[in-house]
């Protein structure tokens, strides 16, 4: 797993694209959000390019932007593992939230697993779907 930075937008966008369709973010927007100083994104690389890959806006309440796992690498970890260290880099943060897709069971099994509890609903917040809005209170130091 590494960090990504600008120079990494073209790769994450059509890992973005492969995944999302329609939905995906476009590559200038990316490319933005990779640049800026208060978010963090963490790729990893396999054989062609980037199969997985995480954002996360920092601040004292941290936002998981998006994660995208190729189709072919997941069940194997990789989303976890990406969250997981996104989550170890929001310093100062007293919670996470994220939106997901309501259809999408899989990964809200997955955020539940990693601590997270839906806290809301967004109505149509997706062009073909609701969100669940999802919050996951993190340890502060002192």
């Amino acid at each position: 797993m590494r960090r990504l930075g600008p120079a990494d937008a073209e790769a994450f966008a059509a890992l973005d694209r492969d995944i999302f369709g329609p939905d995906a973010w476009p590559e200038g927007i990316i490319a933005d959000q990779l640049a800026h100083e208060r978010i963090v994104a963490l790729g990893i690389d396999g054989e062609h390019g980037l199969d997985a890959a995480g954002m996360l806006g920092l601040g004292i309440e941290a936002e998981l932007l998006t994660v995208s796992v190729r189709p072919e690498r997941r069940r194997q970890g990789l989303a976890g593992a990406i969250v997981r260290g996104l989550l170890d880099l929001a310093e100062g943060a007293e919670s996470c939230f994220l939106e997901v897709r309501a259809a999408d069971e899989g990964a809200q099994r997955l955020y539940r697993e990693l601590g997270f509890y839906e806290v809301g609903r967004r109505h149509r917040y997706y062009r073909d779907d609701d969100a669940v809005v999802m919050r996951k209170d993190l340890p502060t130091v002192d």
